[in-house]
């Protein structure tokens, strides 16, 4: 009986944290992807596929734990270098006939839910406000938010709020958050997500 009352107390506190995870507000009303019956998912990427508008390396954002669209762009709107916005107003930075990704994490072999993506998600929507410039130059280490570009936003977000690297391993090691290098959006180990869908526009 002691054994039962155990295991029924650990399983209310579990369902509580991850309930937790989530702010209960408006904004993170249950919401799908337009065309798709997926819906938005704190910790989402979004994969833009290469071309003119993104500079024939591709754009990525993640979903934050409010449901909002975070990343680091070049956009002439964006001064800073980084926002966090509507789906909808993410979505109209693309021309028509773009297709965006969407990547669910879902690592291999591992059952859900996962508290990793809500972490990087409320990352997202507590750092993007840090970021001062947007730059692909070198000499920035990864773990400097004031510097930064797409993908090294997306990878902060993982690495610096679930501790997760979403980076390929090169010779069995993953990247430092000290190191000083580029981390393109094709470098993403999506073998981490799922591709649950994809916007048309």
């Amino acid at each position: 009986m002691k054994r039962l009352l155990g295991v029924t107390l650990a399983l209310l506190l579990s369902i509580t944290l991850i309930v937790s995870a989530f702010p209960m507000n408006a904004s993170a009303a249950s919401v799908n992807y337009p065309g798709t019956n997926f819906p938005v998912t704190p910790g989402d990427v979004l994969y833009s596929s290469k071309g003119w508008d993104t500079g024939f390396v591709g754009h990525v954002a993640i979903v934050g734990d409010d449901k909002k669209i975070y990343h680091s762009t070049p956009a002439n709107d964006v001064p800073s270098g980084a926002t966090g916005e509507s789906l909808s107003s993410y979505l109209s930075r693309f021309p028509a006939s773009s297709q965006i990704k969407v990547y669910n994490y879902f690592p291999d072999g591992q059952m859900g839910p996962f508290l990793e993506p809500v972490k990087a998600g409320k990352w997202a929507r507590l750092n993007y406000s840090k970021v001062q410039k947007y730059t692909i130059a070198s000499g920035y280490k990864m773990n400097d938010i004031t510097k930064n570009y797409c993908s090294k936003f997306l990878w902060q977000a993982y690495k610096l709020g679930a501790n997760v690297s979403i980076d390929r391993p090169y010779m069995g090691h993953y990247m430092k958050p000290d190191a000083l290098t580029f981390f393109a959006p094709a470098e993403i180990n999506f073998s981490m997500f799922s591709h649950v869908a994809t916007i048309r526009k």
